[in-house]
């Protein structure tokens, strides 16, 4: 099977290596060819595994038509039997490089984003049209999509959960104390990690308040911040924030790093801070180390955390409710390692990579 995997987002987040991910699993069965951003993010990891890749800008009007007959001659070319696209505006380029190809690949959408509006009009109903499958990453949004999607699309939509590789490093106790002790973390502090793109609506904001307010409890809570950032000025905030309150010995901030599993596991837990999130990635990688979770109640995170058995849920922006559940944690250390057993079970009976892509390749050969 050939398949193009196409990505023109030039950002590096879950989505983005999401894509990278799948060329590379992918090509280790079937022949993978991949576009991507000229000068996005993703072409240094494209070029260190030496996958096959070519680039173009990306385009934000409606008709992309220069661009969509490019890639319609590559899919002619390499006679492509299967296009899959991931960014939402990737899909006018998508759907007229398969109209303009004589060879008509099947295309397959992976959708990790919420739908907010009605696709009914003419131009959506060619779009869908011209979409073979769209793989939605969890049963609320593929309910979401059904609503908003044109009567004739409602079949074309399937679930996959993500799935993450298992961990290709465990550390060793004195492993974890070693990086702990270089972050000045001490040995008794309670430490939460938050992964992420660093932008307003993943607030990261919310972890430095409940921080500030243990800071006045005088419990020992820490707080370790990693991501990109994809905003400067809310970065600026957070760390001016962070000097204000009095806690830049309380508050490590660390940009995107490619092993964020080996950090998780000397953090004593997990949490994810998106008013709402889709999936939540950053989860069952933290539960597939064994690290104990905390998750807002909206979107698809409770589909990964059933509340007080594999982790637990807070009501989105409330940090009253969120400082209970870290300081429940942090008490409650049998409580803690139950949580943390039962999360690691469960991603590794429906999120693992291995079964991840087997199926994607199941759906790909229809």
């Amino acid at each position: 099977m050939n398949i193009l995997e196409l990505c023109l987002s030039p950002a590096l987040g879950g989505l983005e290596l999401y894509m990278y991910r799948a060329a590379k699993n992918l090509s280790k069965t079937d022949t993978v060819y991949s576009v991507i951003h000229e000068t996005g993010q993703l072409k240094p990891y494209f070029e260190r595994e030496s996958l096959a890749f070519s680039v173009e800008r990306s385009f934000f009007h409606h008709l992309p038509v220069l661009s969509a007959k490019r890639i319609a001659s590559l899919i002619d070319e390499k006679k492509i039997d299967v296009v899959h696209m991931h960014w939402g505006k990737d899909f006018p380029l998508a759907a007229l490089s398969k109209y303009f190809s004589k060879r008509k690949p099947r295309l397959i959408y992976t959708r990790q984003m919420k739908m907010t509006r009605s696709k009914n009009d003419f131009y959506h109903r060619f779009l869908y049209g011209q979409m073979d499958l769209m793989l939605t990453i969890t049963d609320q949004l593929v309910n979401e999509v059904k609503r908003f999607l044109p009567g004739e699309s409602a079949h074309k939509i399937q679930r996959l959960y993500y799935g993450v590789d298992a961990p290709s490093h465990l550390l060793s106790i004195q492993d974890r104390q070693a990086l702990r002790q270089n972050w000045g973390v001490d040995e008794g502090a309670f430490l939460v990690g938050l992964f992420g793109r660093i932008e307003s609506h993943k607030r990261q904001h919310l972890l430095i308040e409940v921080i500030a307010k243990a800071k006045k409890n005088k419990c020992d809570l820490k707080g370790l911040i990693v991501g990109h950032a994809m905003n400067e000025s809310y970065l600026n905030e957070l760390k001016t924030s962070v000097k204000q309150q009095g806690l830049t010995e309380d508050i490590l901030f660390q940009d995107f790093v490619e092993r964020p599993q080996d950090w998780m596991q000397a953090c004593d837990c997990v949490l994810l801070s998106t008013f709402e999130e889709t999936f939540g990635l950053v989860l069952i990688e933290a539960m597939r180390v064994a690290v104990p979770v905390v998750g807002t109640n909206r979107g698809g995170v409770p589909e990964i955390i059933d509340h007080e058995q594999t982790g637990l849920l807070f009501e989105s922006d409330n940090t009253n409710r969120l400082y209970e559940c870290l300081i429940r944690l942090k008490n409650n250390a049998p409580f803690r390692k139950k949580l943390a057993a039962a999360g690691q079970e469960k991603a590794e009976q429906l999120f693992t990579a291995e079964d991840h892509f087997s199926r994607l390749r199941e759906f790909m050969r229809g």
